[in-house]
């Protein structure tokens, strides 16, 4: 096992420039202008009626930039539109800018992003559908997403909304002054802590809303508990969540509403960086799970922990001892490891996620290969094949697409150290 780490190791440091450089994306059933975000986030604004915060996120590696003197620049227009359930068209927002950068680099990030969000008002008795748009000026591609938004309130009964966490930034984002709605996925920075937003509709008189701490522990912690007296009919409060209450990489909170012995709970999660851990996980469960190309089975043996925070230490453990730096806190091997994960996910999925399949086992094991050659033998079948070469460990892998839907295998079994 030791050997192999060494050997990971090595490859780590010869592939973090290469990385940038794989020949070839791969066929995806979707286009690199349809990986944009269209997200949403609601509150009550009056006893009929709700209020509709609704985000396009663009990743600059969906654009194709252009070089352009000393940087790079890529034009494109998005839209939010609105219709409700029969089809008429409430709002639409329209949005036709550019991005330019210094660095070749930053074109390909998928962190780096340009935010629109458009905020509208709708009766919380109908369903509606949100769509947006992204078109590459430069290429006209386009990309289009739709959200169904069905809220099923009723009047004259309790209703709970579904909670929105709350992160610092200059500007006004459709809830308070100079903060962002966030669906809690990893966030790097919170300072102090987060802002979360209960809302909902209630009748006309006392109510309670408590917030638990659920994290897979004996015991729930109750962690904000307040009374309030209701003559409007609908409510929009919020609550200061201390970063000391989150104390795991995943953190689960149960928001409950009670009013006249009758209650109505949401529950919501909020994921925090953890030094040690590499950004790219979100889930440590399914972290677990992708380390089979690695692990080591007698440990493994014992990862059925019960509670989070006994399976975020055995995780870390796990880690450490294959960690090339160890006297830092940054795990070098670790953060590469879950790239290409990710990589795996992005560029590999089929049937399956990404990395669960045999080139995304391979690329996960190796890195990028130094050249990838596709071909078709026979024209009488629909056979199709890759052959990855990796010169610098002199191997080669080739996978056949037996149907041609895109499920590449192997066609000979690689039994490497620690594949299970």
């Amino acid at each position: 096992m030791r050997t192999f780490n060494a050997y990971i190791v090595f490859v780590f440091l010869f592939q973090g420039i290469l990385f940038s450089q794989f020949i070839e994306r791969e066929s995806k059933k979707q286009m690199k202008i349809n990986k944009f975000t269209l997200s949403s986030f609601s509150y009550a604004c009056n006893v009929d009626s709700l209020k509709i915060v609704a985000f396009l996120e663009i990743p600059y590696s969906v654009l194709q930039f252009v070089k352009k003197e000393n940087g790079y620049i890529a034009y494109y227009q998005a839209a939010i539109g609105t219709k409700n359930i029969n089809g008429v068209q409430i709002e639409n927002s329209v949005w036709r800018d550019s991005i330019i950068v210094d660095d070749y680099y930053d074109t390909k990030s998928w962190i780096l992003n340009r935010k629109h969000f458009s905020s509208f008002r709708v009766l919380k008795l109908k369903d509606y559908e949100i769509i947006g748009e992204l078109q590459d000026l430069d290429t006209r591609k386009k990309g289009i997403k739709k959200k169904t938004l069905s809220f099923n309130l009723k009047d004259n009964q309790i209703a709970l909304l579904p909670p929105t966490f709350l992160l610092d930034l200059k500007g006004n984002w459709g809830f308070k002054e100079g903060k962002i709605p966030t669906h809690g996925l990893v966030v790097k920075e919170i300072g102090r802590g987060v802002e979360l937003n209960v809302s909902g509709f209630v009748e006309q008189s006392f109510f309670e809303i408590e917030i638990l701490l659920t994290n897979g522990t004996v015991n729930d912690s109750l962690i904000i508990k307040e009374k309030y007296k209701n003559d409007k009919g609908y409510f929009n409060e919020y609550f200061f969540i201390p970063s000391n209450d989150m104390n795991s990489l995943k953190n689960d909170f149960s928001i409950i509403l009670t009013q006249n012995f009758k209650n109505k709970q949401k529950k919501i999660s909020f994921s925090k960086f953890k030094s040690g851990i590499s950004s790219y996980i979100k889930n440590i469960d399914l972290a677990i799970k992708q380390m089979k190309y690695i692990r080591d089975n007698d440990k493994f043996e014992h990862s059925n922990k019960k509670f989070r925070k006994d399976k975020e230490n055995l995780f870390y453990s796990l880690w450490k001892d294959m960690d090339p730096t160890p006297e830092t806190e940054h795990n070098e091997l670790m953060d590469e490891y879950y790239k290409r994960v990710s990589y795996a996910n992005e560029n590999f999925d089929g049937w399956k996620d990404g990395w669960e399949t045999d080139r995304g086992m391979i690329y996960i094991l190796f890195g990028p290969p130094d050249k990838v050659e596709r071909t078709n033998p026979s024209m009488s079948n629909s056979t199709l094949y890759q052959i990855w070469t990796y010169n610098r460990i002199n191997k080669q892998f080739i996978f056949k697409d037996q149907n041609g839907f895109g499920d590449f295998r192997l066609d000979s079994p690689f039994n490497g150290i620690g594949i299970r």
